[in-house]
């Protein structure tokens, strides 16, 4: 096996890069799994982030959700790992672990003292390597019930519908992030075994993994204890399913409005632009334009509805990038102020933006927030890991932070000023009104929004 010690620069960075820059060691298997060592010793644990290329995108009809449900059955027992044991050995040696299904992924991860790193290791390679000799009839038909009264529990919270909501008026039908993660109803009632067992061969192979380890480790004995693990899980001879979906810049989109009714006690409005995806030029200024916008006091949209007018009761806006595409919401909410009007108040901001140009200081307190949240992250061995994974996955580097510094560095006014044009285009909004059951106060023309 080839490992690489990945340096960004020979020479000593800047002192905001510095603090960003990480040398891990980056290797691929023999099997196609790319690993990812980053060794820290300020710390006495040992944090793993593995993540399949497998989402609710890459889903056919019939398979809506099936990647949210191995979510659940990779903790159901494999073929050395008893039913029920994962955690309990886990915990048991001081460890912890979660996982998550995106659009774009499947992610695991875990924690564990230095001192139970092949416990841990031998966990997570007997799942990706022999998962299926716990896949049969009883499991699926038990995972099936857990994730139907997860969605059912999820969308009876109040706002437990909203962001699916949103996103089916966003994305049209034939868009791979139209339909719930969580998947549909009918399809995940009609799971088999020997369909989810299909599912997990077509998907979770080793070349479409990336694992990194970070912590208190040896780079030496953690090469080997990957390699003892890993290098035996064995990549299917079918070649890889080619991933659905692209980003398309040239795309008319077309306006939505929508609403649906919830046990809420007060009336919500989101705001949406179809951006850009993960590593898009524009996606550091449109980045930027979210906490120029939000984010406290000082912020245009926060000052404006909340602070200075008491107009909502609360408001955020958001930038969710994801590989082939993205989105820019804006969200308020009131119990008495109509949605319209928080609809206008949001959209006068967004669209003071190109004439009064940010200041300095709103970008430099835009910049600063965004390079805080990172260098927060990457002091937890966990967010740590995550984020080499997604730079390796976005760049092909897992040091990608340097760069990125440098391109929201290099944002001008001039910048905001093009995207806000470019992307906050009033023909094609997007509206969800969220309003009490019985409540017709939702923006005119809007439209109801049934989940599947």
């Amino acid at each position: 096996m080839l490992w690489l010690a990945l340096s960004a620069f020979a020479a000593e960075p800047a002192s905001a890069e510095a603090e960003l820059v990480t040398r891990p060691n980056v290797a691929k298997l023999a099997n196609g799994m790319t690993v990812i060592l980053d060794e820290n010793h300020r710390t006495d644990t040992v944090a793993l982030h593995l993540t399949f290329g497998i989402g609710s995108r890459d889903e056919l009809p019939g398979e809506l959700g099936a990647a949210h449900l191995f979510e659940h059955l990779m903790f159901e027992g494999s073929e050395h790992v008893p039913t029920n044991k994962f955690d309990e050995w886990l915990t048991v040696a001081g460890g912890e672990n979660n996982a998550y299904t995106s659009e774009d992924v499947t992610a695991y991860h875990m924690t564990f003292p230095s001192g139970a790193a092949d416990l841990g290791l031998f966990l997570e390679s007997d799942r990706m390597g022999y998962l299926l000799a716990g896949v049969n009839d009883e499991n699926v038909a038990n995972q099936r019930k857990v994730v139907l009264q997860e969605r059912a529990e999820g969308y009876a919270e109040p706002n437990g519908r909203d962001w699916d909501a949103l996103t089916r008026l966003v994305w049209p039908s034939d868009h791979p992030y139209h339909h719930p993660v969580i998947g549909t109803v009918s399809d995940v009632e009609g799971f088999t075994a020997t369909a989810t067992r299909a599912f997990f061969q077509k998907h979770y192979r080793p070349s479409n993994a990336v694992l990194a380890v970070v912590g208190h480790f040896d780079t030496e004995e953690m090469k080997a204890k990957i390699e003892r693990w890993f290098s035996d899980v064995p990549e299917p001879e079918a070649p890889k399913t080619p991933r659905p979906g692209e980003y398309d810049d040239a795309v008319e989109w077309s306006p939505a409005n929508g609403y649906i009714e919830d046990d809420v006690e007060e009336r919500s409005v989101y705001l949406a632009w179809r951006t850009v995806p993960v590593g898009h030029p524009d996606e550091p200024a449109l980045d930027l334009v979210e906490r120029i916008l939000s984010g406290g006091r000082g912020t245009r949209i926060d000052d404006r509805l909340y602070y200075d007018s008491g107009k909502a009761t609360s408001v955020f806006a958001y930038h969710a990038v994801s590989e082939i595409g993205g989105l820019f919401i804006v969200a308020a909410s009131s119990p008495e102020t109509p949605l319209d009007r928080l609809v206008k108040l949001a959209t006068q901001e967004i669209g003071y933006l190109p004439q009064g140009v940010p200041t300095p200081e709103e970008m430099d307190r835009a910049r600063e927030s965004i390079r805080t949240d990172w260098l927060d992250a990457l002091e937890d061995p966990a967010s740590r890991a995550e984020i080499l994974v997604d730079c390796h996955r976005a760049t092909g580097r897992p040091d990608c932070l340097v760069d990125e510094w440098k391109r929201y560095a290099a944002v001008t006014e001039a910048d905001i000023v093009r995207v806000v044009k470019k992307y906050f285009d009033p023909e094609t909004l997007v509206t969800l009104s969220v309003v009490p059951r019985g409540d017709p106060l939702y923006l005119e023309g809007a439209v109801p929004v049934e989940l599947p």
